[in-house]
């Protein structure tokens, strides 16, 4: 079995892992706003996690799937979890308030159908949020900080976030369990990637991986390699939780604190959040679960 098949394997039961049987009503988070989800008549592609009450500008947060999926509804307990802390989300895939059916996928990946969402899908919730954050009629006016944009995703969604993220209003990059394969390979090639897509990235970039048992761990490396090589702000964090992380536990689970502590770094300039990432004897440095590498970080 190859390691795309693998992967899609991989990706297909952590899904299915991600969407019980038996589910509780959308999740509010653990921040100091409580959070709502939703998809909006102008952008029904998309769900939208953000606080239920709008007092002020948010981050953005552009967010893709695992197995490039079009649905969210495995990653809720996680997004809602990054809204209720004062971002708005926006996710690919309509809102659901149950799990969407799952299709296992040839082992064969030659054999398999177009993925369900496109790279440019993250771009199109952009597009639409600066639309809302300038249209008086919208509920998100004057409530978002068009300046302030992270792309992220977990596995598939994490190459869908690196294809997009050369557009130069994206203010960092979240790769999640995923990392780039080799040139030539088919699964890159559904992506229009190649390798040279770190070259030509403009800002900070964090990758969280689930440690050796993580199948793109290798993939994760390799990226590290080439990126230790450019002048660009980069961090590199595993914890050993495999592919799959904690995204369908409470809040995201225990691999939900350094994506969530990256973009207050990063997105709200908070000092305790950057104290995390920076220093000798930072935060995650030290930290009893994670292993971090970093540089050019400030």
């Amino acid at each position: 079995m190859t390691l795309l098949s693998k992967l899609s394997g991989t990706c297909t039961l952590v899904l299915s892992l991600l969407s019980p049987a038996g589910f509780a009503a959308d999740p509010e988070g653990s921040g100091p706003q409580s959070s709502v989800a939703y998809s909006d008549p102008g952008l029904i592609s998309h769900t939208i996690y953000r606080p239920a009450t709008l007092t002020g500008a948010y981050p953005v947060v552009l967010w893709g799937n695992g197995s490039c999926a079009n649905t969210s509804f495995g990653y809720r307990e996680f997004l809602a979890d990054i809204a209720s802390h004062g971002f708005i989300v926006l996710a690919v895939g309509p809102y659901r308030d149950t799990p969407a059916p799952r299709m296992e996928r040839p082992a064969d990946p030659a054999a398999w159908p177009e993925f369900e969402t496109r790279p440019e899908q993250l771009l199109d919730g952009l597009d639409w949020v600066v639309a809302e954050s300038g249209r008086a009629q919208s509920d998100l006016f004057q409530h978002v900080d068009t300046t302030k944009v992270a792309v992220m995703g977990h596995s598939c969604g994490g190459l869908q976030a690196l294809k997009v993220s050369v557009d130069p209003r994206i203010t960092t990059t979240l790769v999640l369990n995923s990392g780039l394969f080799p040139d030539g390979d088919q699964y890159m090639a559904r992506f229009g990637l190649q390798r040279s897509v770190l070259d030509e990235l403009h800002a900070p970039i964090a990758y969280f991986i689930g440690g050796e048992t993580d199948i793109v761990y290798p993939n994760a490396e390799l990226d590290w390699e080439a990126l230790t090589q450019l002048s660009l702000p980069a961090a590199n964090l595993n914890m050993d939780v495999g592919h799959g992380a904690t995204y369908a536990m409470p809040q995201g689970g225990p691999f939900a604190e350094a994506p969530l502590a990256w973009l207050h770094y990063q997105l709200k300039s908070d000092a305790k959040a950057r104290s995390r990432f920076v220093g000798d004897d930072c935060g995650f440095c030290t930290h009893a679960l994670w292993r971090m590498r970093s540089r050019l970080l400030d």
